[in-house]
């Protein structure tokens, strides 16, 4: 069995061997390529994106709203192409490697009866989270300065009332983004 500490360890290679597609992906939805516009929009129209991730496989879901606020393309999910890791099953979808999910789950269940289980995979979660958003964060950085092109755009686990403002990076609510498109 596979340590939590060596799980995240491979977490950050899988992350750093994926960046440089991630960050063209980024590109791509930042000059408003490859989307599937809904009613007649256009890149022109194209006010923010949106990243949200899901919480237990990484999964990252993009969209952007024009300056209503509005939804102007259909839902991506990134990056693009996901390319199967050695041992993965065809079933497989998520961004998450299928080795690093079932390495925990696997830990999960031999020792989640233990008194300090808890601690420890709390201490797994906080660190898995802190690389994928701080690598997110990093590839965000690089394709904006590649695409030369500013939007709002806002991350964050999926469903969440606040999210990272991405050119700010600081933390933003839905209310306080829905007043930007409102009073603007």
């Amino acid at each position: 069995m596979k340590s939590l500490k060596l799980l995240n360890i491979e977490l950050k290679n899988h992350l750093e061997e994926i960046k440089g597609e991630f960050i063209e992906n980024l590109v791509q939805m930042l000059k408003g390529e490859n989307a599937d516009y809904l009613s007649g929009k256009t890149k022109t129209d194209i006010k923010a994106l949106y990243f949200e991730y899901e919480y237990d496989y990484l999964d990252i879901i993009t969209w952007a709203a024009d300056k209503n606020g509005e939804i102007i393309t259909g839902a991506v999910k990134l990056p693009g192409q996901r390319k199967k890791q050695i041992g993965e099953s065809e079933e497989w979808t998520y961004f998450l490697p299928e080795n690093i999910w079932n390495s925990a789950s696997d830990f999960q269940e031999q020792y989640e009866e233990e008194d300090d289980f808890d601690d420890f995979w709390d201490e797994y979660n906080d660190e898995k989270y802190r690389l994928f958003e701080s690598w997110f964060s990093d590839c965000w950085k690089k394709a904006a300065e590649k695409a030369q092109v500013t939007l709002d755009a806002y991350f964050s686990v999926h469903d969440t009332y606040f999210k990272t403002d991405l050119n700010t990076f600081t933390t933003i609510s839905d209310d306080e983004i829905a007043k930007r498109y409102t009073s603007g």
